[in-house]
């Protein structure tokens, strides 16, 4: 946890001292004079040395000197911290954010993050293609990442909220036109990214789609995937944007470039999210665009997406501002990789429980259920008879991916039918029992 995220946590004399050494700048104060401050009594050194060790080990506070000189003062987070954004030294952009930085050898993604991402999915993974990405996986990743990336915005719709304006086109009672709008462009963007998975390139032009698909009726028509020509400020920090617009499409190709080349999906996805947030290249709306894009590399991979939800939004903002006006993504790279652990592995269940079934095997529903009783009634006579070859002979006159897909389905149907399922397929249940016992290896068996 970043110190910061610990200030509001502060109680007592901890809180105290704390903001004591707000007040004096954050420079080293002599315990006896934080006490002469807080108007303390003599007897009270020994509770406010615990408070101070407490404060040390929040990374709040300093220890330098001597016991008997020593003195106290704020760690330089909490010092930069301690000072409004506005009030801070301006950090300007820096071009060789981009230009120095190389996915494969440099990685902005800090070890501990991408470590616990990796561990979040394990040896699991989706297969993303438009044929096998379940319906129900795509409306509920559509619907959490609508809510959640919203909710990083301000957006007050609840969870349920959002499902029922994204499903049934019901809108919160006592919400703005903004936060509806906000919702519905992210429906849209997050559909089309999930219809357009196996094509989409990371490349600029993909980006200025997504933030004009995102930012609909939020921004001024021009100004709808167009890199802005105009300056922009971040109000709570001392990150100045470049103005430039040259600049800012030179960022935009480099960032894309670099990421696409990343070996890495966890580091091409974090790439994206910092590099689009701090690039700023539109008038409003970069870190919605950023999270979404953030995104296709996982989906390409066959890895859950980040849906955002379990992202605190107080650590992301400290994760933001530090990327921002420190050049450190180790607290944005944690932020995201916790939310990334608490979602990650429930899609990847869902994913395991669910199937969506090819047309060819909705077209040959009946030859199917024939199929599989032939099958059997030849097996149980010829136990050496394999099931693919049997269905490349019953189903000779399909050709292509759509005999590959029968010949996989009807595999997958004999090497799980039992003397209950086998229901499903008009199959006799004494038939499937008479098949296992003559290839005992061919099916999944019933009971002990």
């Amino acid at each position: 946890m970043h110190p910061v995220l610990r200030v509001p946590e502060l109680q007592g004399l901890e809180k105290n001292i704390y903001e004591t050494l707000v007040r004096r700048g954050g420079n080293g104060l002599s315990q006896a004079k934080i006490i002469q401050l807080l108007e303390l009594a003599p007897s009270s050194q020994s509770s406010v040395s615990r408070a101070l060790a407490k404060l040390g080990a929040a990374g709040l506070v300093e220890k330098s000197g001597t016991t008997r000189d020593a003195s106290f003062s704020l760690t330089a987070e909490a010092k930069w911290f301690a000072i409004p954004g506005h009030l801070r030294p301006q950090v300007k952009y820096d071009p060789d954010r981009f230009g120095s930085y190389d996915p494969n050898v440099a990685p902005w993604l800090d070890p501990a993050s991408h470590a616990l991402m990796s561990e979040s999915v394990g040896k699991g993974s989706l297969e993303l293609d438009p044929s096998t990405y379940t319906r129900e996986i795509a409306e509920r990743f559509l619907i959490e990442m609508s809510w959640a990336s919203s909710a990083l915005e301000g957006n007050t719709y609840s969870l349920p909220e959002t499902e029922a304006l994204i499903k049934y086109a019901e809108v919160a009672g006592g919400k703005s036109e903004i936060e509806v709008q906000m919702i519905l462009n992210h429906k849209q963007a997050i559909g089309w990214v999930i219809d357009n998975i196996a094509t989409v390139e990371i490349a600029p032009e993909t980006v200025m789609r997504l933030h004009a698909m995102l930012m609909r009726t939020l921004v001024r028509q021009n100004n709808l995937g167009a890199v802005r020509r105009d300056p922009v400020s971040i109000t709570t920090s001392s990150y100045v944007p470049s103005s430039d617009h040259t600049e800012l499409s030179m960022g935009l190709s480099e960032l894309c470039w670099k990421a696409s080349t990343a070996k890495d999906p966890f580091e091409a996805s974090f790439a994206l999210l910092a590099g689009i947030a701090y690039l700023q290249p539109f008038i409003d709306g970069n870190k919605r665009t950023g999270r979404l894009l953030s995104n296709i590399p996982l989906l390409k991979a066959g890895l859950p997406p980040i849906s955002f939800i379990g992202v605190g939004r107080a650590a992301y903002g400290i994760g933001m501002t530090t990327w921002y006006e420190l050049a450190d993504t180790s607290h944005l790279g944690k932020a995201i990789a916790e939310g990334y652990a608490i979602t990650a592995p429930s899609y990847l269940v869902a994913t395991t429980t669910k199937r969506v079934p090819r047309s060819v095997e909705i077209r040959m529903r009946r030859r199917l259920d024939d199929a599989v009783a032939e099958y059997l009634s030849q097996a149980v006579a010829s136990p050496d008879l394999m099931p693919s070859d049997f269905a490349r002979a019953a189903f000779r006159e399909l050709e292509g991916e759509d005999l590959d897909v029968i010949v996989q389905s009807f595999a997958d149907i004999i090497a799980a039918i039992n003397e209950l399922n086998c229901v499903a397929y008009g199959v006799a249940p004494d038939l499937v029992e008479k098949y296992h016992r003559v290839k005992p290896g061919g099916g999944a068996h019933v009971g002990p």
